[in-house]
C-alpha cells in the first residue's frame, strides 16, 4: 500500500516527509521553510513576552554595535531613500487628515454645498483643531444652488 504524500501548507505541492518527522506539514523548499520560520517567529513574539523582550533587546544591541549602519545604507541606496521619503510624506498626510477629522468646530462642514480651503501659516501642524480659524473667506457661487432659494425666505 502506497502512503498518500502530504501537501505543503504554503506551496500546495505534494512532498515526501522526513522519516524523522512523519507529521511534517511544510515541504523542504527554501521559500516554504522561510515562510514557516517567519510565521513561527511572529506567533512566538505575539504569545511569549520573554521572547518578545529578548528580540527587542537583541535589535537594540545590534544597533548599538553598528552605529553608522543606517547612514551608510542610505548613502549607498538612493532609490530606497527616495521611496522612503515618498512613503513618509503619504504617512504624514494621512496623519494630518486623521487629526483634521477630529476637528470639532461648531459648523458641520460636511453639509455645506461648498468647497472649503484652509489657508494660512501653521496648518501643517493642526492638532485637534478646537479653535476657529482666524480668517474666513466666503465666496458666493455664480450658479443657482439648492440652498439659494431657502436663503431668500
Amino acid at each position: 500500500m502506497i502512503a498518500k504524500k502530504p501537501i505543503c501548507a504554503y506551496c500546495h505541492n505534494a512532498f515526501n516527509p522526513s522519516p524523522f518527522h512523519p507529521k511534517q506539514t511544510i515541504c523542504t523548499s527554501p521559500d516554504c521553510q522561510r515562510r514557516r520560520r517567519s510565521d513561527s517567529h511572529r506567533k512566538r513574539i505575539a504569545t511569549d513576552s520573554d521572547y518578545h523582550q529578548a528580540c527587542l533587546e537583541s535589535r537594540k544591541k545590534w544597533r548599538d554595535n553598528h552605529p553608522g549602519y543606517q547612514r551608510s545604507y542610505r548613502s549607498k541606496h538612493e532609490a530606497y531613500v527616495e521611496q522612503n521619503r515618498r512613503m513618509q510624506q503619504q504617512r504624514n498626510q494621512k496623519r494630518q487628515l486623521a487629526l483634521i477629522v477630529k476637528n470639532n468646530l461648531a459648523i458641520d462642514l460636511k453639509r455645506l454645498p461648498a468647497r472649503v480651503w484652509m489657508t494660512g501659516p501653521g496648518l501643517e501642524v493642526i492638532v485637534k483643531n478646537n479653535l476657529a480659524i482666524s480668517q474666513v473667506m466666503i465666496f458666493q457661487t455664480l450658479g443657482k444652488s439648492e440652498g439659494a432659494s431657502l436663503m431668500r425666505l
